[in-house]
């Protein structure tokens, strides 16, 4: 079963100079997810925008395990902090590139809202 959560921001205060904050994915195994997650949500400045199964069907290794992708929406400076509650969540895990909100928006085709 597959799920995603999304959550929407105004950063108060950013709208004259542009937000200060980036995105960044992270892919954990999919039994560590919940842990990553529950420790995330501890973390200022760091929120959860989705999290999605990566399930890897016919897979022969023991690294094939099903992960999960987390997209992780951070303040400008947490990403240290982030880093550290995932590495202590998981010895197996993944980081994605960190792009600023208006390029995630626009890979997506969305407009940015600024």
């Amino acid at each position: 079963m597959a799920y995603a959560a999304y959550k929407e921001f105004v950063a108060a205060g950013t709208a004259a100079r542009g937000p200060l904050f980036q995105v960044l994915d992270v892919t954990v195994p999919l039994a560590d997810a919940h842990a990553v997650r529950r420790a995330l949500l501890a973390c200022d400045g760091a929120d959860i925008l989705r999290c999605e199964p990566l399930p890897r069907p016919g897979a022969a290794c023991a690294s094939a395990a099903p992960r999960a992708r987390l997209t992780l929406h951070l303040a400008d400076g947490c990403f240290e902090a982030v880093a550290h509650r995932v590495l202590a969540c998981t010895p197996d895990g993944e980081f994605g590139r960190l792009v600023s909100w208006r390029d995630h928006l626009r890979q997506r085709g969305l407009p940015c809202g600024f």
